[in-house]
């Protein structure tokens, strides 16, 4: 027994390791994935007949996949040591424990159909954890070919779960093989890792290109404001000129600028835009220059009833629902779009719709903390010089949620951020390397 606990903890060790150094900017060695999960599954068939094995399977994942989640995530450190340790711990305990309740529902099968009840109780999980209060989907199992978009044309006819399954199934026939001993294995699993490839370069290849593509000439802002030592603490107004005097000499007529999430940090009702001093920086640039602009805001409305548990009450018997928002401003236009996925823990509170008092853990990274207000449903901008999409930071890494505003016509896609926060890790360079999944999908 102590031979079996000593190797099922090494081989635990293995998988959660290899699983580190497969993903993006931890590792980027990506054909690891294609066996990452190998080790663990053997740990899973030793333990498939013993007394307690399920219990045992799942701490023997809980440690594979915590080395995972803290090996891959550990910058978010960077910004608040507690909702890293409750991302690292909650996060790993969901995935071991939809492991653990995979192993107690099909360890009675026979060995091939075991492994495939756990790797198919894994993407269902990744479906489960898009969807759902908790969802925190950085570490899909389909994010880790964002470096290689050469291999997954295709998701744009399955999304990332297709990534996810090419992954489980590669796995699969690793431990066939291991287990059996049978070469045709071998030849399953090469294929495997093959013919998806030469799928996604056939897609490259026959891909028909528009005729006649309409240019949009982009100004993209970047005007590295530090949001630990300057952002929530200086001037919001002389961060707008700032940004401002950064673009003038790209500005050009028709020309849109693209700015950062919550770059307008003077907070404003959004019916009393044009009231605020921000308004009247910009539209005067807006007038002069001819362009328009998307750019990041932090926005209230004031309503008479409660609109939802994100609604605030005020002194007057009013409440106030506070966004993270996408402004889009010209000369004629101004419209306002707000996030509808929530960072955990900062801009949402899980549950709090039924839970209240959950509110009072929210973590303060400066601005506006606590549940914000959300769109029902994703939106674009329908402007006069085309339709686009804001993706306003978390946003980014929902395949469906960017493909609805690809469905309501969206022409570009606009992803602003405020990756600041994790600094030089490779925190905002994941989250930068995601995006190209969004654009194959879509």
């Amino acid at each position: 027994m102590k031979r079996i606990i000593h190797h099922s903890l090494f081989l635990s060790i293995v998988s959660g390791i290899l699983l580190v150094l497969a993903f993006p900017f931890s590792g980027s060695i990506t054909p690891l994935v294609f066996v990452a999960w190998v080790p663990l599954w053997w740990v899973a068939l030793r333990l498939k007949n013993t007394k307690k094995g399920a219990l045992r399977f799942f701490a023997y994942s809980y440690l594979s996949l915590f080395l995972f989640n803290l090996g891959t995530t550990w910058w978010i450190w960077n910004s608040t040591a507690g909702g890293a340790m409750m991302a690292f711990v909650c996060n790993t305990l969901l995935m071991a424990g939809s492991l653990g309740l995979g192993f107690r529902a099909f360890r009675r099968l026979t060995t091939p159909w075991f492994i495939a009840g756990l790797s198919l109780t894994w993407v269902v999980f990744e479906f489960a954890h898009l969807n759902w209060e908790l969802s925190w989907p950085w570490l899909t199992m389909g994010n880790f070919f964002s470096l290689r978009p050469s291999w997954i044309q295709w998701y744009e006819f399955t999304g990332i779960l297709g990534g996810s399954l090419w992954v489980m199934v590669a796995n699969w026939t690793g431990i066939q093989f291991m287990e059996q001993k049978r070469y045709g294995y071998v030849m399953a699993f090469v294929g495997l890792l093959i013919l998806p490839y030469f799928i996604s370069r056939g897609i490259q290849a026959f891909r028909v290109q528009p005729s006649n593509p309409r240019l949009q000439t982009t100004v993209l802002l970047q005007p590295n404001i530090d949001p630990y030592t300057e952002k929530f603490t200086t001037d919001p107004v002389a961060q707008l000129k700032r940004i401002v005097s950064q673009a003038q000499p790209y500005l050009q007529p028709k020309a849109l600028v693209v700015g950062p999430e919550t770059a307008l940090q003077e907070a404003f009702v959004e019916d009393n835009y044009q009231q605020t001093e921000s308004s009247e920086v910009l539209h005067k640039t807006l007038r002069e220059s001819e362009t328009h602009w998307l750019i990041g805001a932090s926005t209230f409305k004031v309503f008479s009833k409660k609109q939802s548990s994100a609604c605030r009450s005020l002194p007057n018997g009013l409440f106030y629902e506070s966004y993270n928002t996408a402004a889009y401003l010209s000369s004629e236009q101004t419209d306002f779009i707000h996030k509808s996925k929530l960072v955990l823990g900062v801009e949402k509170i899980p549950f709090s719709s039924w839970l209240p008092f959950l509110e009072e853990l929210s973590i303060d990274n400066g601005g506006t903390s606590g549940s914000l207000g959300t769109e029902r449903s994703p939106k674009i901008f329908r402007t006069e010089q085309g339709a686009y999409a804001p993706i306003i930071c978390y946003e980014s890494i929902y395949g469906a949620f960017v493909g609805e505003q690809c469905n309501q016509g969206a022409e570009l896609l606009c992803i602003i951020t405020n990756d600041g926060w994790w600094g030089k890790t490779p925190g905002h360079l994941q989250h930068n390397q995601f995006a190209a999944l969004r654009a194959i999908e879509t």
